[in-house]
């Protein structure tokens, strides 16, 4: 068992260094006795592990499977070492999470402060972005996101609720005027977001319960709701947006609700792990830490829920 914890040090520092003699000069081997190693290792498997060139190498589809394994559990290993090692009682090793880059900035890296405070072995590795990513593609342990869930293989923790929200600054409405109605965005500059090249640039509405969709149009369109979100505080444009997201910014009068008589559109905000396997103790606490956190949030909570 210790040859193989070895052969996994030895492949993991092989592939982040991306070459033998530089992994084997860390870990005091010569390049024959890497070369054996390694070797040996593929004859284990019965299969390639690496691709070489002459001026690289890079894993195989297997390889990087078990680099990725290895990763995971040299990292439990370490942590158990150190457990009895030190006597350590206190969670330790990496937590990957990956969120949305707006909600990220404004909350998310704040409870990351909190969580860090009262855990400080644990390391957090956040990771923004306004894409939807696969767990194995982002190399994450959780993921929030709002909206529906598209893949039933997750298990969701709520963390609340979120809405949409169309709004503006106080110099927009200044210079161009307030829409009257949905249909009155047809004569605005609106600020788009973008998904996957996609511009989510049709806009719900509902009032008495009849429901309306607006396809917008503006000179600006993002892939980073931040980006977004300054743009609309600047004076350029109107935006609909998440609740979470313009809350702060409407409470300190940077931006202005628009159309408050209409409902926009109310999702789901979730904190997502992988099914079908055991949460190590670090990502486990850290959900049950988020929960906690954001049910105890003080927020201006009428831009986050539902009108009556």
């Amino acid at each position: 068992m210790v040859d193989r914890l070895q052969d996994m040090r030895l492949f993991r520092l092989v592939v982040q260094t991306g070459s033998l003699s530089t992994a084997g000069r860390q870990m005091g081997l010569s390049p024959a006795a890497m070369s054996g190693r390694l070797k040996a290792m593929e004859e284990f498997y019965g299969l390639r592990l690496l691709k070489r060139n002459t001026r690289s190498l890079s894993p195989t589809a297997e390889g990087q499977l078990l680099f990725e394994n290895a990763l995971k559990i040299l990292e439990e290993v370490d942590a158990l070492d150190s457990i009895i090692k030190n006597g350590q009682s206190d969670l330790l090793g990496t937590i990957g999470l990956t969120c949305p880059t707006d909600l990220g900035r404004q909350w998310i890296s704040q409870m990351v402060d909190a969580f860090i405070s009262e855990n400080p072995h644990v390391s957090i590795r956040l990771f923004f972005t306004d894409r939807i990513l696969d767990f194995v593609e982002s190399g994450s342990d959780i993921a929030i996101r709002f909206g529906d869930l598209p893949d039933s293989s997750l298990i969701a923790r709520s963390l609340g609720v979120d809405r949409q929200i169309l709004c503006c600054s106080a110099q927009y409405l200044e210079q161009h005027g307030a829409p009257l109605s949905p249909e009155d965005l047809h004569h605005h500059n609106c600020l788009v977001q973008l998904r996957a090249d996609f511009a989510l640039d049709r806009w719900k509405f509902m009032n008495k319960g009849v429901s309306t969709t607006i396809q917008v149009k503006g000179n600006r369109l993002a892939n980073d709701g931040f980006t977004l979100r300054q743009w609309a505080v600047q004076g350029l444009g109107i935006i609909w947006k998440s609740g979470w997201e313009v809350a702060e910014d409407i409470q300190a009068k940077r931006l202005v609700p628009l159309l408050e008589e209409y409902q926009c559109p109310t999702t789901g905000f979730h904190l997502l792990t992988e099914g079908g396997k055991k949460l190590p103790l670090r990502v486990k606490s850290f959900v049950d830490f988020a929960v906690h956190y954001f049910k105890n949030l003080d927020t201006p909570s009428r831009y986050l829920l539902p009108p009556p």
